[in-house]
């Protein structure tokens, strides 16, 4: 009787090994299979014109191109985020965007924001942030200006926080 009761243990614990296994293994199987979209290019706008600084309170596009290698269903999400030095970075503006790309697809993702402070010794700029929540997986520009993007102090000297 008791050993009938401890294969019956055992049976109980391999099974749920098993279950456990599987319930880990497959996901990322999943995950494995779907492919992030290639990052080809990122850059910043005014008035139709390619620029790498502004002033203060001036409306900037963020242009982000991504070309698919392969089916890409979900959301790719921008963010543009302040450089702030010697601390955290920070989110000044996002925007999510639902895809469904396919394979060798390229897409522009458009987004809009107005700069409310001037580069200075805490903050030294703007950059993109791109999350591929479909693959968990996501794109930092380069940490240089450019392709980073600076605000200079308005001419009149408003609205500037060093």
């Amino acid at each position: 009787m008791r050993s009938q009761k401890g294969q019956a243990f055992i049976l109980i614990v391999v099974v749920l090994l098993v279950m456990v296994v599987l319930l880990v293994l497959v996901p990322m199987r999943e995950a494995r299979v779907k492919s992030t979209p290639f990052v080809q290019q990122v850059f910043f706008q005014m008035s139709g014109q390619n620029v790498t600084t502004s002033y203060v309170d001036e409306d900037v596009e963020v242009h982000v191109v991504i070309k698919a290698t392969e089916q890409y269903s979900g959301s790719i999400v921008v963010k543009v985020r302040k450089d702030v030095s010697l601390w955290f970075d920070s989110d000044y503006t996002v925007k999510t965007f639902p895809v469904d790309l396919a394979g060798d697809q390229v897409s522009e993702l458009e987004l809009a924001f107005v700069p409310d402070r001037a580069s200075g010794s805490t903050l030294r700029g703007y950059f993109v942030e791109i999350d591929f929540t479909a693959t968990h997986t996501d794109w930092v520009m380069e940490n240089l200006y450019p392709p980073r993007f600076r605000v200079l102090q308005n001419p009149q000297g408003e609205n500037v926080l060093a």
